[in-house]
């Protein structure tokens, strides 16, 4: 069942006065934390330190290394270059062109020198990475000044094989002994210098490309291409900043509490929120009207049923558990809103209270007590209801009784509670599993 607008307002003030405390106390909570937020955010955020990055320089490098085939073969023509190969013949190519090739990225250089040095490392290492002994030949060095962003600098030599190999011999034979692993592999230091973004700026890098010597073979193994990034930042101390989320939700939570506080404190001092004892009656009673109302069908009772006595229930609530106790239905008279029971020889009625004043309290009771049925009787024994019976009116219509003044046909009594009609008008009726024991 839809609830009507007095209802609605009669369930809003319960609320507003079983909790109006809360509600303060919310509001309040949302005022401060919304005042909070506010001040924060808009009037002192306070400060936050920030790091920016002032320069960057990245230096890129890599080895390039190629041989020419010198020696008359099957395969390769005289002349040809064999590069960037993992392994090259000796025998026919003994000479290994190496080529070191740097640049370097940043977004304002000033003053920039690039240094590449190159060289030869022999030496013989341990299982632990015990050095035993090592050589070290200079292979080359370039130095360039004032290199723009992109320009490339390189730096070249050539290695040759068979020379190297022999080096390692007559090192080993001099020694008389080779306790550890022999190494061979090309070292080149890298230094970047100049002003990058206005700050004084460094970067070095250190490369390594290994040669492997196997008798008729030698394998180069490079690093490929290798990168380093090189950052001056700065610390700054800068106000804070919100997001809107918190720019906006201060204000409307303030708003909203300040909003809510003043409206539950007028509604609290301008107007009695407490219901009166007829306002409680009547959300009672809707709220059983609510739970049984597939207990109560509608329709109109003749005239005749209310010239038995009537019983009047305190509440719907025991009207319909009257009903269910006594195996009957709950009629509601579709004219005057009463509720009805029919039971032996007494009708047993309940009549919905309506919001109102006291006085209206009042005047309702005035015209229930006048309505036509003096509360003088009583219920006989074993009906199982607290209601107080009556004996009807001298004239033998109930207030709420069913008349044919309206040019109605109203069917008699045996027509509605009947054994025969029953059966007949069962689905009609609408009180599903109800007997059919109403006489």
């Amino acid at each position: 069942m839809a609830s009507d607008p007095n209802e609605t307002r009669l369930r809003l003030r319960a609320v507003l006065n079983a909790q109006s405390t809360a509600i303060l106390v919310v509001c309040l909570l949302l005022v401060a934390v919304g005042a909070g937020l506010a001040y924060t955010t808009h009037v002192d955020p306070g400060t936050e330190t920030q790091t920016r990055t002032v320069s960057s320089l990245t230096v890129e490098s890599e080895y390039r290394h190629s041989a020419t085939v010198t020696e008359p073969n099957a395969v390769f023509e005289t002349g040809a270059v064999l590069d960037e190969r993992s392994t090259y013949f000796t025998r026919i190519a003994p000479e290994l062109d190496v080529s070191v090739a740097t640049s370097y990225a940043a977004s304002t250089a000033e003053n920039v020198t690039v240094e590449l040095a190159s060289a030869l490392v022999i030496r013989n290492v341990g299982e632990q990475g015990t050095v035993y002994w090592r050589e070290t030949e200079p292979l080359a060095s370039e130095t360039v000044s004032n290199v723009a962003p992109g320009e490339p600098v390189n730096a070249s030599f050539t290695l040759n094989s068979t020379a190297i190999d022999g080096r390692v011999a007559a090192i080993e034979e001099g020694l008389g002994a080779s306790p550890g692993q022999t190494e061979t592999f090309v070292r080149t230091e890298v230094a970047v210098d100049g002003s990058i973004g206005g700050v004084p700026t460094t970067s070095t890098q250190t490369l390594d490309m290994t040669i492997s010597h196997d008798g008729a073979t030698y394998s180069v193994s490079d690093p490929g291409v290798q990168s380093a990034t090189t950052e001056r930042t700065v610390s700054e101390t800068v106000e804070r900043e919100y997001g809107v989320l918190r720019s906006f939700g201060g204000p409307l939570l303030l708003f909203v509490g300040l909003v809510g506080a003043g409206g539950i404190g007028y509604a609290t001092r301008e107007y009695d929120l407490a219901l009166t004892p007829a306002e409680r009656e009547y959300l009672s009673y809707r709220d059983d009207r609510s739970e049984f109302d597939e207990w109560i069908t509608t329709f109109r009772l003749p005239g005749s049923v209310h010239e038995r006595p009537t019983a009047e229930a305190g509440s719907l609530r025991d009207l319909v558990d009257f009903a269910i106790d006594n195996d009957t239905g709950v009629v509601k008279d579709p004219e005057t809103g009463a509720f009805h029971a029919v039971s032996g020889e007494f009708i047993y009625t309940y009549r919905p209270p309506a919001p109102g004043s006291a006085a209206d309290e009042e005047t309702a009771d005035g015209a229930e007590v006048g309505g036509g049925a003096d509360s003088g009787a009583t219920a006989p024994e074993g009906t199982g209801s607290a209601a107080t019976a009556s004996p009807p009116s001298e004239d033998g219509d109930s207030p709420d009784g069913g008349t044919d003044d309206a040019g109605v046909d109203v069917p008699e009594e045996a027509d509605v509670w009947g054994t025969d009609a029953r059966s007949t008008d069962d689905d009609a009726d609408g009180m599903d599993g109800q007997s059919d024991d109403r006489a």
